[in-house]
């Protein structure tokens, strides 16, 4: 897909383009109350499409044939460039299906221990310490800086969030890392 194609989803076609095709990030969904085909959603507190947030994330199936009424799934069609990650999932009969990522929290502590000696060596006197101070920002969250390194980003990705979860219990936010605090 050409980068003229993706930046003009959603508007208005004022150059010359040609035909192609686009990948688009979908979700199953259960709907609040009954919507339309199109109908620009968002989340409700119990994580169902609702019209009634005030942010939008992605619209109903365009191509139902019929409103989805309360209570039934459809495909959520997530806004383009919104998603941060992208991967596609295939199933084959000569490869078995993998289980699925879940350690145990001592598993994720001893991976996170290994993480920090590797890339915060040095800078609190030693791999116990430099796990504490890792420790201490997981318990605090993310309004609490790991330093003194300025590229955590390079770091920190979804390997380290899935164990950060682990860890803490609670759905990290990708979009934040640990960043300098001196």
């Amino acid at each position: 897909m050409s980068d003229q194609t993706k930046l003009g989803l959603g508007k208005i076609i004022t150059t010359e383009q040609q035909r192609d095709a686009i990948h688009i990030a979908i979700a199953p969904i259960t709907v609040a109350h009954d919507m339309a085909p199109g109908t620009h959603v968002g989340l409700d507190s119990n994580g169902h499409a609702t019209n009634r947030v005030e942010e939008s994330i992605g619209v109903i199936d365009p191509f139902l044939e019929s409103h989805a009424l309360k209570g039934e799934r459809c495909w959520l069609f997530l806004y383009p460039g919104t998603i941060k990650s992208l991967r596609h999932e295939w199933t084959h009969p000569a490869f078995t299906q993998e289980a699925p990522f879940n350690p145990s929290k001592a598993v994720s502590e001893e991976w996170m221990r290994k993480w920090a000696m590797a890339h915060m060596s040095g800078y609190y006197g030693g791999p116990k310490n430099e796990y504490d101070a890792l420790a201490a920002a997981i318990r605090a969250g993310r309004e609490h800086h790991v330093g003194p390194y300025e590229d955590a980003r390079d770091y920190i990705n979804d390997e380290w969030w899935n164990h950060w979860e682990i860890i803490t219990g609670e759905k990290g936010d990708r979009d934040e890392y640990f960043s300098c605090g001196c």
